[in-house]
């Protein structure tokens, strides 16, 4: 047991096999840059590490966020914070 090495190898095969990426990719694909996660299926947004701007927390809250711009206008999402604000459910 001393002499026990411990390699865990990550290859694109590892990825396509554990995280069913194609190819073995991750993050974004290029046909996946979409603006705001729309898609042609109505009602359906993409967020996420496979979506425009790609992998890593603050990508992924952007395309959230992009996702979310895209099913309410900005300008709703003020007026739903203010009621908020006003109501004291926020500060």
């Amino acid at each position: 047991r001393e002499r026990t090495v411990l390699a865990m190898l990550g290859s694109p095969l590892t990825h396509e096999r554990y995280l069913r990426r194609p190819y073995g990719s991750y993050g974004a694909a290029f046909e996946d840059c979409l603006k705001d996660g729309s898609t042609p299926i109505p009602n359906l947004m993409l967020a996420g590490d496979g979506v425009f701007p790609g992998i890593g927390i603050p990508a992924v809250a952007l395309s959230g966020a992009s996702a979310a711009n895209g099913m309410v206008k900005v300008i709703e999402q003020w007026r739903c914070l203010d009621d908020l604000k006003a109501n004291k459910l926020i500060s």
